[in-house]
């Protein structure tokens, strides 16, 4: 982060100074009083299982410029060095979206592209990345840090030698989209997909979709938008956005789309058309549905003006993210599919279609746990999921989870086992004869932690062929 003045900190937030000099300057913000560094602003954040005011005199200690906090009495404020300054707001979290909104405009050259959608967002983010990278030094969110915490401190991260930077953005609660692309106006916004997420809170799709939307308004006036054509919902965008639109599909027309796809095991070969050109590409990932977050990714990349020889070599040399189709195989060939970092109804019937696609011949084996936060109908969804199981051929089934149960009722299958808990379930994993014509694919929701038992597993294989 670059140097500001607290006065300006201060503006920005509305806030009052209960003590020290607005003149004095910082060089980063912090809401973490164990990592804070020296000379950096400490925001009191008030959380669900913690409260930051009680480690204000930790940051304090640790070198803290300033504090922003909240609340009307810090009783021990008057102990407080001369050089620390004490901001008081009406809300902590306001306040540090309000401040990384207004640093983010000290960087209008650089290139912001804004993504959210039910799957698929860190993918699309990183083959963006891969692209950017090879044109200048490109920032993204990290992680977990896409919401209004994560997404505030990641802008503090763009300085001026940036020219390019991707956050995507999730949303589990009503109106947080809207909140996250006011404070990151970006000059692209891509919303990958709509699917079955966060039904809790959204009740269904459409809801998905009504909170998705509100992207389009904060997207600059000379920005585009980046649209899924094959989405029932976004495929409607046009008469919600004034902005200019890139479009991308699959199966239908669009701006930008694949043909020629073919999947293996390793990667995935297909052609990128656009204006009556076209780039063949070799994709280090599996999955149909990574083909269309390279398409998201190509859309975008083509708006920011990357020709597409630029943009096959950032496709070609990304990296993909942990546990999204991460593959792990045995030294005695048994591969094991890292894809447990979440889970809902469109995204595992992907997950195991990617799987039979790339794996044909192979005996499939499918290690699933509870799909969360699907609201009133999750038991109907877990359900849906047995019978669609039930459409294809798979050697065994390992389920995890209350909800799960719902899925073994309605597959029809011999070989299905379910558990109630972590221990029970690798002990049926055990039981399973592994050898090189099988393969495993380890999905659920995050919350569920399946991605330990697929560690777990993978050693017990590893030892056993000793």
């Amino acid at each position: 982060m670059e140097t500001f003045y607290l006065k300006d900190l201060m503006r920005v937030v509305g806030g009052k100074f209960v003590k020290g000099n607005p003149g004095f300057s910082a060089n980063g913000v912090s809401i973490d009083s164990r990592t804070i560094k020296k000379g950096e602003v400490y925001f009191a954040m008030q959380g669900a299982r913690y409260d930051g005011h009680d480690f204000i005199k930790e940051a304090i200690n640790k070198g803290a410029a300033a504090v922003v906090c909240s609340k009307d009495k810090i009783d021990f404020v008057k102990s407080f060095p001369d050089s620390v300054s004490i901001i008081k707001t009406n809300d902590t979290l306001i306040s540090l979206g309000e401040f990384a909104k207004s640093y983010r405009t000290k960087f209008k050259s650089i290139k912001i592209a804004g993504i959210t959608g039910s799957n698929g967002k860190t993918t699309t983010k990183e083959i963006l990345v891969s692209i950017f990278n090879r044109k200048g030094r490109t920032l993204s969110n990290k992680g977990n840090f896409n919401n209004r915490i994560g997404i505030p401190l990641s802008i503090f991260n763009l300085t001026s030698d940036i020219e390019y930077a991707v956050f995507e953005m999730g949303t589990s609660l009503r109106g947080e989209i809207k909140i996250l692309s006011d404070i990151l106006n970006p000059d692209a916004g891509i919303i990958t997909n709509v699917g079955f997420s966060h039904l809790e809170t959204f009740i269904s799709p459409k809801g998905v979709f009504e909170e998705k939307k509100v992207l389009f308004d904060n997207v600059k006036e000379t920005g585009f938008i980046v649209i899924n054509n094959d989405d029932e919902f976004l495929m409607t965008a046009p008469q919600y956005v004034s902005r200019k639109i890139i479009a991308f599909a699959l199966d239908v027309a669009a701006d930008v789309c694949a043909k020629n796809i073919k999947l293996y095991s390793n990667k995935m070969d297909f052609e990128i058309f656009y204006k009556g050109t076209s780039v063949k590409i070799a994709m280090p990932a599996k999955g149909r549905f990574n083909v269309s977050n390279a398409l998201a990714a190509v859309a975008c990349a083509i708006g920011f003006g990357f020709s597409l020889d630029e943009i096959k070599c950032g496709i070609e040399n990304f990296m993909p993210p942990k546990m999204r189709m991460e593959t792990l195989v045995t030294g005695t060939d048994v591969v094991l599919i890292n894809d447990a970092y979440n889970a809902n109804p469109s995204s595992m019937k992907k997950a195991i279609q990617a799987v039979l696609q790339s794996y044909s011949g192979k005996k499939i084996n499918l290690v699933l746990g509870d799909m969360l936060e699907l609201g009133d109908k999750s038991a109907d969804y877990h359900s849906e999921l047995g019978k669609f199981i039930n459409a294809h051929d798979v050697s065994s089934v390992h389920l995890l989870g209350e909800m799960s149960f719902y899925t073994k009722e309605a597959l029809n299958t011999k070989n299905v086992f379910h558990s109630r808990n972590s221990d029970s379930l690798l002990t049926q994993l055990k039981q399973i004869p592994a050898e090189d014509d099988c393969v495993f694919l380890f999905k659920a929701s995050r919350g569920m932690k399946l991605e330990k038992i697929c560690a777990e597993f993978y050693n017990i294989l590893e030892q056993r062929n000793k």
